[in-house]
């Protein structure tokens, strides 16, 4: 995964808190910044928006827990964070910049929403974890309004890093986001100008993050059931505090693609022990059928030929054959452990 790893550091314009902003002839206006959905995330820039400019902000909420009319106590928490809240969204039509902060499942319908109250010029920044296609959709719904739009995504959790979470940025709007935020301390990583890059991203990183999650906690329970959780925890943290984890990354492709029948049937061996716990392996079990998935593409022998291959080429032939109509033709219980 050498040109991966290589890149990784130089990938993309960062704007950091701390860095002293390009000398301009006349100081940048303070935009009217507006909230449409008010959880954590918003609390949390809003908050820190308001230690650093004093300018006022308002938000507009119409989930299933804060709704107008408003509860005294939600008005007060806004309060708190330096922003009041409005009965209707057409109360932010004035709004240079309007984060769109809601749920998943209304992401799509909440950035059309947007884009129907907004003026020429206001740049839309979507910070929900939506996926490329709802990213693009609302993208072209506020750029056919004169509007311009940042696909923002958090690399990681306010309750770590604050309002320093790195937003990873692609959109019309991106440059501009970076522009406007960079200097009043946000982290923006700007992916490109089209929207959906950065949700991409954020979507497959999550797809690692999340499974790790749900990989540790899998393991870790079925430790303690065994009485063996420091041990396991040992074992796990030696290993993996002894190398990056870009070295472990590339380890673990380019061993794949030699090991994985192997592996697959180790892991129904594992499974097999962990419901001898009364434990039921999920995550295990879902190892188990990725491993298949790898070994029934065939390209074991293709690679074993090979002295030197990179993670690269073994993750270009994997998405060949997988982009290839009627592949993955062996049945995963044909696989056999090998003499």
């Amino acid at each position: 995964m050498n040109r991966f790893i290589d890149s990784v550091a130089g990938r993309g314009t960062m704007a950091v808190a701390g860095e002293t902003p390009r000398e301009e002839t006349s100081p940048m206006p303070q935009p009217k910044i507006a909230f449409v959905g008010f959880g954590e995330a918003a609390r949390c820039f809003a908050s820190h928006l308001a230690a650093q400019t004093g300018a006022p902000m308002v938000a507009f909420c119409q989930g299933k827990t804060n709704a107008p009319p408003y509860s005294g106590a939600f008005r007060a928490l806004a309060g708190r964070c330096g922003v009041t809240l409005t009965d209707r969204l057409e109360d932010l039509s004035d709004a240079d910049v309007i984060f769109s902060a809601v749920v998943v499942a209304v992401a799509a319908e909440t950035g059309e929403a947007i884009s129907r109250i907004i003026r020429p010029g206001c740049l839309v920044v979507d910070i929900n974890a939506a996926t490329p296609r709802t990213k693009k959709r609302v993208a072209e719904a506020v750029e056919a309004r004169g509007g311009v739009f940042a696909d923002a995504n958090l690399m990681g959790s306010v309750d770590l890093y604050g309002a320093a979470v790195t937003l990873y940025t692609s959109g019309s709007g991106a440059e501009r986001f970076a522009e406007i935020f960079g200097p009043l301390g946000f982290r923006i990583d700007v992916a490109g100008p089209e929207a959906g890059t950065a949700a991409a991203v954020k979507m497959l990183r999550s797809v690692v993050t999340k499974g790790m999650e749900a990989l540790l906690v899998e393991a870790l329970t079925a430790a303690t059931l065994a009485g063996v959780r420091d041990e396991t925890m040992r074992g796990l943290c030696t290993s993996m505090d002894a190398t990056t984890f870009s070295k472990f990354l590339d380890m673990c492709v380019r061993s794949d693609v030699l090991h994985a029948e192997r592996r697959a049937v180790e892991m129904d061996g594992v499974a097999a022990g962990l419901r001898e716990l009364g434990f039921d392996p999920l995550m295990t079990a879902a190892t188990t059928a990725r491993l298949k998935v790898s070994a029934r593409l065939g390209l074991r022998d293709e690679f074993v030929r090979r002295s030197v291959y990179s993670a690269d080429e073994v993750l270009d032939r994997y998405a060949h054959e997988l982009s290839v109509p009627g592949s993955e033709p062996r049945d995963p219980h044909e696989l056999k452990e090998r003499p």
